[in-house]
């Protein structure tokens, strides 16, 4: 029997089309997924029962209502209205249910119970046991701003390369079990940047990678790192973000081959990491202000 895509699962749930997602299988063997759910209709049903697990969602609305009420092992509770910043988190083992009598414009984030304890373990923290919060609609601007990158990566999906998503699901993680879990506020993230051999060994494996997808646990690997540890001392060390210098580095080799003036943009945007021209010009004209044509006759003269 063929096993169904988790997203046409959400679908059939919620009753909408199947939606966008985002999720990071290079980081751990149990699923974390980012949907984006939608639906500009308001109906007279709920949403259709699932089998409880050990996982965990977060609901985070990111324009218009959210729905009104919730079932919990078949127990009713009404939800607060939702406004900037308002977040929701579900217990996935109780079985919820929510009143689908509105339209609905959410980014859900699942983590499951496994995914929460192997990265915990990985990152130095001990065993998560569960994640609570102190009540439903409760202001988290931090998962709101996430949610909202995450929800601009789908809309723009050339975008959201391995670095990127890996990147948002570390902060993702670390949030969570700080504030919604039993991981101590206080305890600070192991300190020391990279070596520089081991900066120097991420530099030529993005040099000699640029034309492809790269993961943070490809980098991690090549600098004897977990994927979290290879994370924060590579921004402690460069600056930014791994998949932020990524874009850097490929910027400059376009730049390169844009002064060779022997290859067409969709050429140049191939062989740099781009999914396309469109893409490529995107890019490098927010980072240069203006376009790779207009910087090459610029630069040629």
């Amino acid at each position: 029997m063929a096993v169904k895509d988790p997203e046409e699962i959400l679908a059939q749930r919620f009753r909408i089309t199947k939606p966008p997602a985002l999720w990071v299988p290079s980081l751990v063997k149990q699923p974390i997924t980012f949907s984006h759910l939608r639906s500009t209709q308001a109906l007279s049903a709920r949403s259709l029962n699932i089998p409880g697990e050990e996982a965990f969602a977060f609901q985070v609305p990111l324009s218009g209502p959210f729905f009104s009420t919730v079932w919990n092992c078949k127990q009713r509770t009404t939800l607060p209205s939702a406004d900037q910043g308002s977040v929701f988190l579900f217990d996935l083992a109780a079985m919820p249910v929510v009143e689908l009598d509105t339209p609905f414009n959410t980014l859900r984030m699942y983590i499951s119970q496994h995914a929460l304890d192997q990265m915990a373990y990985e990152r130095g923290h001990k065993r998560v046991g569960g994640l609570r919060a102190t009540g439903y609609g409760d202001k988290d601007f931090v998962l709101h701003g996430l949610a909202q990158m995450l929800a601009a990566a789908m809309a723009q999906p050339e975008t959201a390369s391995q670095l990127f998503t890996e990147h948002i699901t570390l902060a993702f993680h670390d949030h969570i079990i700080r504030h919604y879990g039993n991981a101590p506020k206080s305890q600070a993230p192991p300190r020391g940047g990279l070596a520089p051999w081991q900066l120097r060994r991420a530099h030529e494996f993005i040099n000699q990678h640029l034309g492809r997808d790269i993961s943070i646990t490809e980098l991690a690997i090549e600098t004897g790192y977990s994927a979290s540890h290879f994370s924060r001392a590579f921004k402690q060390t460069v600056g930014m973000a791994p998949h932020q210098w990524l874009v850097k580095k490929r910027v400059e080799r376009a730049k390169q081959l844009l002064e060779g003036n022997t290859l067409g943009l969709a050429e140049i945007a191939l062989a740099c990491g781009f999914v396309d021209q469109s893409h490529l010009s995107r890019v490098f004209t927010r980072s240069e202000n203006c376009s790779p044509g207009k910087w090459r006759r610029l630069t040629l003269g």
